[in-house]
């Protein structure tokens, strides 16, 4: 059987600059999926999010994992899994965040943030062409993740001692903060075990994919990546906006230019 294919979504199939697919990923996915590849997006966007970008309708996705793991939907966007935040963690986070004057998001069915954007919202915002969400309060409602908002290349230091929390340091202005003991990795190996696939092929840009690259068989960093993550991948390609996807699955015998 084919190895499954993973998609990280920002960096990877899509550049954070114009916020678009380019052409020669687009080839590559369609020549994917027509050579019998299983595909997958992995992503560490809550599904709103996800679904805003349009790229779930891109291809016909064999599945999405969502939140770092913490949400897998099958290829008819079928709820699978969901983990949510413990209110205890919740709370812990909200009061170190308002300790740092730090802004906060809580990705819920009506998502809020904590306090008035700052700059450094509105870079991550600029980073990510995201909406950002109303100035709100935390009452008990259910959470599935977080997002704290920092300096660039802040470690986040004050959080990792959150009980049930894993921090995940973006390549822009905020971390991730999803419920522990979920990745990438397990979202991918929960979809895999569905479709009975035994390894997967995994693409990304930035430190959230270091647990899925950890697990592929095969891992591609995208050229303008992290450091940390293309220090442990299988190959790194070329630029997101210098046909890195499209090169990377030439070298590695996935399509070839005559099925072009």
């Amino acid at each position: 059987m084919k190895p499954m294919l993973c998609f990280d979504i920002d960096g990877t199939l899509r550049d954070n600059v114009h916020h678009e697919v380019c052409p020669s990923t687009l080839k590559a996915l369609h020549m994917l999926k027509q050579a019998g590849y299983q595909m997958v997006i992995s992503s560490g966007r809550g599904v709103d999010s996800l679904t805003k970008t349009g790229l779930m309708e891109l291809i016909d996705w064999d599945g999405f994992v969502c939140n770092n793991g913490q949400i897998i939907l099958d290829k008819n966007k079928k709820e699978l899994f969901y983990a949510k935040m413990k209110e205890s963690a919740v709370l812990e986070t909200l009061k170190i965040a308002k300790e740092l004057n730090f802004a906060v998001v809580l990705k819920s069915t009506t998502r809020v943030i904590s306090k008035e954007p700052d700059e450094y919202v509105l870079e991550s915002q600029r980073f990510f062409n995201n909406v950002i969400p109303p100035v709100g309060k935390y009452t008990g409602q259910s959470v599935d993740a977080m997002i704290v908002y920092g300096p660039k290349d802040y470690d986040y230091a004050p959080f990792l001692d959150i009980d049930g929390v894993n921090v995940l340091p973006g390549e822009s202005t905020y971390a991730d903060l999803t419920v522990a003991g979920f990745s990438k990795a397990t979202g991918i190996h929960r979809l895999m075990e569905i479709y009975g696939n035994q390894e997967y092929i995994a693409f990304g840009d930035s430190m959230n994919d270091y647990e899925m690259f950890l697990h592929a068989s095969l891992s591609v960093a995208m050229g303008q990546g992290n450091p940390r993550l293309k220090a442990i991948a299988s190959y790194v390609t070329a630029p997101i906006d210098e046909d890195g996807i499209y090169k990377a699955c030439l070298h590695l015998g996935l399509i070839s230019e005559s099925c072009g």
